[in-house]
This record gives structure tokens, C-alpha cells and sequence, in this order.
């Protein structure tokens, strides 16, 4: 896809204006107003953990193997005790997670695919991820979505799992990775019903669009006239564990915290229409120092709408 040069110079300026303490910062948008499509932003082609974004992929190969005839949104699947990593503790599953009325998922309970799709895509349920790319097969994402879409690099690895119980194989594989072009790609393919197919790209909005909007809101803001999206999050944080720890991490590396927070999706404003994708990584030795997301999408939203 070509680069707007002039687009992406504005963007770039955005960013060196709206996050100067950041350690690391990608973004990439696709306007979908243009005739043809061009890609433009910034650090487009780093990698960089996307946290919980990378589960479109899954879901995009579990569709598509619905799609082909090989499973029904309907299959019961069963929870494996292994795949079980959601815990009802604070510290692990954010308080404002329960505003989500729906149980976390158990081992031996029996739900379809159906509900374990929703539930990795709107509540960002690591459990149905876990069993979700056990359905799916790692290497079926990997040689059907990741790979056929040009997106090498990106492929999924790991599970939401300690490495020690993780299947043999990738018990040594390197985490996943993605960037900003590949996710804004995905996005685009979505929007303009290019993802595998109509019914596959349609399923994956009508899941996105029903986004847990008690959580974190990503790079949404209230003049958005419809935003899907998929977000992600991790955070580090050396004090949780150890005050002590925290303390001489901040003297003798700088920092004690490293967040890794990005969001994906589709943007209808008044006047624009955008495929976006951000990864960031922040490295901070106070709690209180958060990426400033909601400004840098302020600042692009009001690019994109006056172009």
C-alpha cells in the first residue's frame, strides 16, 4: 500500500509533540475517505508486544474455518484446567472487569464457540484465548491469516500462559509481536469486507462493536460516530510485588514500571473514516505517569477530519 509522505510527516509531528516521554510509539492509519488507499504514520514497521490485540487473528481463523464448513459457531468446547488463567482477584482481573456480569470461565465448564468468541473480543477474555487457539491451531492462524495477508512477522506464538505450561514446542518461541502497518492492514481488510471473506469480516465488526465499554476505552473519544476496536494492555510493575524492589529498580535502571498499551480499529467521525492502529511502550518510575492516549487521538482525530 503507498505512503501519504505529507500525512505522515503531520503524524509524526503529532506524536513528537503529544508524547516526548515515551520509550517507544508506532501508529499507523488508513484513511478509507481517499479513492485509493494510503497508509501514513510513524515507526510503522517497528515490532513491539501488542498485548491482547493479537486475538483478532485467532478469532479471524476461527471464522474462517467456520466459514469453510470445519466447525458451527454452535460446537460445545470444553475448558481445559490448564487453559483456566482468568482468576477473580484483584490484583490479576481489573475491579472494573466485573461490571461484565458474565462468570469467569472454569475448567470442565462447556460453552460454544460462539460465546468464547464474544468473550475474547469484547471483554478480552484470556481463557477463551487460551482455548479459543487451541480450536484454531497456532500454525492454522499463522499459514491462513498471517501469512497470505503479508503480515510475516506477526505471527502468533504464545499463549496467555506461563511458559513452563505451554506445549512442548513453543515452551522456547519467542512472544508474539505485530506492527502498527500489519494491524491497521487487518482493520482495513475488515472495514472494506476483505478479510478472508463478507461473512468473516462482517462477524469480526458485529463481535468488536460490542467492545466493554466499563474497561479501557483505548484511543475512543466522545466525537466518534461509531469506533470498533480491539485494545491491549500489560502492565510491569515493581512495586505491586516488592515496595523495596520498585524502589531500587527506579534508582538503578531508571524506571520500575514498563506499560505496553495499544489499541486497533475503525474510525467514522463526522467527516472522516480511518482504519488506526497504536503500540506504545512506557517505562516510568511513578504509577501516576500513564501514556497519553486520549490527547494523541484528539490530535489525529482533528487531522483526519479536516483533510
Amino acid at each position: 500500500m503507498k505512503e501519504n509522505v505529507e500525512l505522515s510527516l503531520k503524524i509524526g509531528g503529532i506524536v513528537n509533540n503529544v508524547c516526548p516521554q515515551a520509550d517507544e510509539v508506532s501508529i499507523a492509519i488508513i484513511d478509507l475517505k481517499s479513492s485509493e488507499p494510503q497508509i501514513a504514520g510513524y515507526n510503522m514497521d517497528h515490532f513491539i508486544y501488542p498485548a491482547s490485540i493479537y486475538k483478532i487473528f485467532i478469532a479471524a481463523e476461527i471464522l474462517r474455518q467456520v466459514d469453510s464448513g470445519q466447525r458451527r459457531l454452535n460446537d460445545i468446547v470444553e475448558i481445559k484446567l490448564l487453559n483456566e488463567v482468568d482468576k477473580d482477584n484483584p490484583k490479576f482481573f481489573p475491579k472494573s472487569t466485573h461490571r461484565d456480569h458474565r462468570p469467569l470461565l472454569k475448567a470442565e465448564e462447556k460453552v460454544t464457540i460462539d460465546y468464547l468468541l464474544d468473550l475474547m473480543l469484547t471483554r478480552s477474555d484470556n481463557t477463551a484465548s487460551n482455548v479459543l487457539m487451541d480450536v484454531a491451531d497456532r500454525e492454522n492462524v499463522n499459514n491462513h491469516i498471517i501469512l497470505p495477508n503479508g503480515w510475516k512477522g506477526s505471527e502468533v506464538t504464545r499463549k496467555f500462559l506461563d511458559r513452563l505450561k505451554e506445549q512442548e514446542e513453543y515452551r522456547v518461541s519467542k512472544i508474539t509481536v505485530s506492527n502498527v502497518r500489519h494491524l491497521a492492514e487487518f482493520f482495513y481488510k475488515v472495514e472494506t469486507n476483505q478479510l478472508v471473506n463478507l461473512w468473516v469480516s462482517d462477524k469480526l465488526k458485529e463481535y468488536m462493536l460490542r467492545w466493554n465499554r466499563d474497561r479501557r476505552s483505548g484511543l475512543n473519544l466522545p466525537e466518534f460516530k461509531n469506533y470498533y476496536r480491539k485494545g491491549g494492555w500489560l502492565e510491569i510493575n515493581s512495586y505491586k510485588w516488592n515496595i523495596y524492589k520498585g524502589i531500587k529498580s527506579s534508582y538503578q535502571k531508571g524506571y520500575a514500571i514498563i506499560r505496553y498499551s495499544g489499541d486497533a480499529g475503525v474510525v467514522s467521525g463526522k467527516n472522516s473514516h480511518y482504519a488506526i492502529a497504536l503500540l506504545t511502550i512506557m517505562k516510568t518510575k511513578w504509577p501516576w505517569i500513564k501514556f497519553p492516549m486520549k490527547k494523541l487521538a484528539k490530535q489525529i482525530h482533528n487531522t483526519m477530519e479536516s483533510r
